[in-house]
């Protein structure tokens, strides 16, 4: 990642991370307004207990019963627009889960550049993208599953899987978000402020240990968070 050239020149490092930030958070911005306009606004029937936003509440569902409240029972009328919404958001989201690790890959560049980080630091903290891109595939992979399950009792294992990986996702950009906070706190300029959201982010899932929906109410602070640290990488 590092050449012996790139030691000798930290501007040439800072300005690719910086380019790496804004096509992310470019993808990011398109990509998330896109899945907004498609994924269901209201589940058919009621949300996994806890959970508002049916999206989120499908990823954390583990009982048959919870998907079935998300997107209706396979076969009735009820089950319609918002399975079919569903489906394609999850398609949406292949797309979204290449684009925002690489926020924390940018991040991880541009904190070596500035020399706030050390060499095996950026590099655990460009290891955790990678945790988040395959823990994201695999949920999706299950939720798509589900979706077609039409048996209750086959749903069983889909849903431990499912857990695992939703899990492995949302630990893996928490343990990100926790260890750029100090980090990031150390810049000379506004973008320090963002180290409080990818902080509180962090502590939100570590209450999630404890009450499950915290990774929900983590979503608002990891958003401003990505936004403060995009147009920091715009306006540099």
């Amino acid at each position: 990642m590092w050449s012996a050239s790139d030691a000798h020149t930290p501007r040439v490092s800072e300005r690719r991370a910086l380019w790496l930030l804004r096509l992310a958070g470019s993808a990011v911005l398109v990509i998330f307004l896109l899945s907004a306009m498609v994924a269901p606004r209201a589940p058919v029937r009621e949300n996994t207990p806890g959970f508002r936003n049916p999206v989120v509440a499908f990823e954390l569902s583990s009982r048959p019963e919870h998907v079935f409240g998300i997107i209706g029972r396979p076969g009735s009328a009820e089950r319609g627009i918002v399975a079919v919404r569903m489906r394609i958001a999850t398609w949406i989201d292949f797309l979204f889960l290449l684009a925002y690790p690489c926020i924390y890959v940018g991040i991880a560049l541009l904190l070596a550049a500035h020399g706030r980080i050390s060499r095996g630091m950026a590099w655990v903290l460009m290891a955790l993208p990678a945790v988040m891109v395959v823990g994201d595939a695999l949920e999706n992979r299950e939720l798509l599953r589900l979706m077609q399950e039409v048996d209750p009792s086959q749903m069983t294992p889909q849903l431990g899987r499912l857990r695992i990986f939703t899990l492995m996702k949302w630990y893996a950009v928490y343990a990100a978000s926790a260890l750029v906070t100090v980090p990031v706190w150390r810049e000379t300029d506004w973008w320090r402020w963002s180290s409080g959201f990818f902080a509180l982010a962090a502590l939100l899932g570590l209450a999630a240990i404890v009450h499950l929906p915290a990774i929900e109410w983590s979503v608002v602070p990891l958003s401003i968070a990505w936004t403060m640290t995009y147009v920091h990488a715009l306006r540099r």
